[in-house]
């Protein structure tokens, strides 16, 4: 397995990821339109660029916003495949996976394989490496590339052909979103009832109302008012909307994920796309008092 990589995307998650690479030992090149996000890498030695098709790496890990940065990333004039081959690209971003099969289909005519391995996690998972990886492609491209991803993941799961990362994080983040909504609910609830939230999350994450949201975002990222679980309302409502265009596409009747999806866009619209998605407590807290749904 090569060593050299290139990673695309250091934002809030690619850096704390592309760190644990250069830990592990990895030749990392990287690239970010960021200037400011790639200082602290260039002061340790390694090639960055605000464009990658001049930077080395023959394993590139992408870690962007939609599909279109994607692509624009690896096919566009300055791409990371403009003047160079690559073997492999492993695309970590959150994106659609209709986008994804057709991108690999491209890639192909280049010689390039591709894996779509989005992560479960957020940043408190890429701080400890600690992200859950879902993985879509050929096996053996996976088996080659599993030690680079377990570098930056303590669970690795190969869940089916190209797209299917996709697939399983779009549904994935559909959950999410259903726990966090429905938890926060129940929390506003009860504290207008006069109970401690602390008391009532320690309650529900022992017992059977468990999830992430009453063990991480709502103790961790709503009762200290920090609000910042590291993940937009624009990004989030992404998610969910390719989880109900696979819906959509697979002829299934899901009211649940039609309830969610206007709910969360309706937090989007009313407190800002930028917005973290656990700012959704405060907006349910200023509807209580009557102001509107604006925190």
């Amino acid at each position: 397995m090569t060593r050299s990589l290139l990673f695309i995307g250091v934002g809030r998650m690619g850096s704390l990821m592309a760190g644990h690479l250069v830990d592990s030992g990895y030749d990392v090149a990287l690239a970010d339109l960021s200037p400011e996000a790639l200082e602290p890498f260039a002061a340790s030695g390694c090639p960055t660029a605000t464009t990658a098709a001049d930077l080395p790496g023959d394993i590139v890990i992408t870690m962007l916003p939609t599909d279109a940065h994607v692509r624009e990333a690896l096919l566009g004039e300055n791409g990371a495949l403009a003047s160079r081959k690559r073997q492999t690209v492993i695309d970590m971003s959150s994106v659609s996976p209709e986008a994804t099969r057709s991108l690999a289909a491209e890639l192909a005519t280049y010689g390039t394989t591709l894996l779509d391995a989005p992560v479960s996690g957020g940043m408190a998972g890429a701080k400890t490496a600690s992200l859950i990886g879902m993985v879509g492609g050929e096996p053996d491209v996976f088996a080659a590339c599993q030690p680079i991803l377990e570098a930056m993941c303590s669970k690795v799961i190969h869940v089916g052909p190209v797209g299917s990362g996709h697939v399983v994080k779009a549904l994935n983040n559909y959950l999410s979103a259903a726990t966090l909504w429905t938890a926060t609910e129940a929390l506003t609830v009860g504290t207008r009832l006069g109970l401690d939230p602390a008391r009532m999350l320690e309650v529900w994450t022992a017992g059977s109302g468990r999830s992430h949201a009453t063990e991480v975002k709502l103790p961790d990222h709503v009762l200290t008012r920090s609000f910042d679980f590291g993940q937009s309302l624009k990004l989030f409502c992404k998610d969910i909307g390719i989880a109900s265009d696979l819906a959509a596409k697979a002829g299934a009747e899901t009211p649940a994920l039609d309830a969610l999806k206007a709910l969360w866009e309706g937090a989007r619209d009313s407190i800002g796309p930028e917005a973290d998605i656990t700012r959704i407590a405060s907006m349910m807290e200023a509807m209580q008092k009557g102001s509107g749904g604006k925190p």
